[in-house]
């Protein structure tokens, strides 16, 4: 009987498995960031819908946020989209916004892919990347940099772990502050995270 020699290399391959299109989250610099969980997908202890859902905590801030939007901003001259709309910023960087400010959007700048301009105002509701793709500092930078470069005017990060907002706009030092003062979306419309919550008796 003949002896068949192993590749070592073809092992190697063998074993490694293909992370699945469905549980890539953003891509920045070519880079694919995986959802929160994904591993566990793969290992079959959890499932996809398991992974792809926010959690109550950060709806009901999302939530809030939204509420605030649509009784306050001039819907006449902005539009705010929500459910984490695409944002394809250039070649190999594809984000998502949990809420973007837009100016008017016009009709023919409506389609079925990305949108490829770029919001008045950004805000995102805690970060969702597993932290084997990128540390969570260093993604929160990267991106919030990506979208300035991209014509953001500002970027508010809402940090449910720490109580935290960040605050970043052009040419300005980023401001990080507690989610218990007024934070100014844009033309005097405030938000305040910890007085929310108060007033609906939420305590995570």
């Amino acid at each position: 009987m003949l002896a068949v020699k192993e590749n070592k290399k073809d092992t190697a391959k063998s074993r490694v498995r293909k992370v699945p299109d469905y549980l890539v989250w953003e891509v920045l610099d070519g880079q694919p960031l995986y959802r929160r969980g994904y591993k566990d997908v793969l290992r079959k202890l959890k499932t996809t819908e398991e992974i792809m859902g926010t959690s109550s905590y950060q709806a009901i801030i999302t939530s809030y946020i939204t509420i605030i939007l649509a009784r306050q901003l001039d819907l006449t001259q902005y539009d705010f989209l929500i459910g984490e709309p695409g944002v394809h910023l250039e070649h190999k960087d594809n984000i998502s916004n949990d809420i973007g400010i837009y100016n008017r959007i016009l009709g023919s700048q409506i389609s079925k892919k990305y949108t490829d301009f770029p919001a008045k105002i950004v805000i995102e509701v805690d970060i969702d990347i597993d932290p084997d793709s990128m540390h969570d500092l260093e993604y929160l930078n990267k991106k919030t940099q990506k979208m300035l470069d991209f014509g953001v005017e500002k970027v508010i990060w809402i940090l449910t772990n720490i109580k935290k907002v960040t605050i970043a706009t052009q040419g300005n030092a980023w401001l990080t502050l507690s989610w218990g003062n007024d934070i100014e979306i844009m033309d005097g419309i405030f938000f305040n995270i910890q007085k929310y919550l108060e007033e609906r008796d939420i305590n995570v």
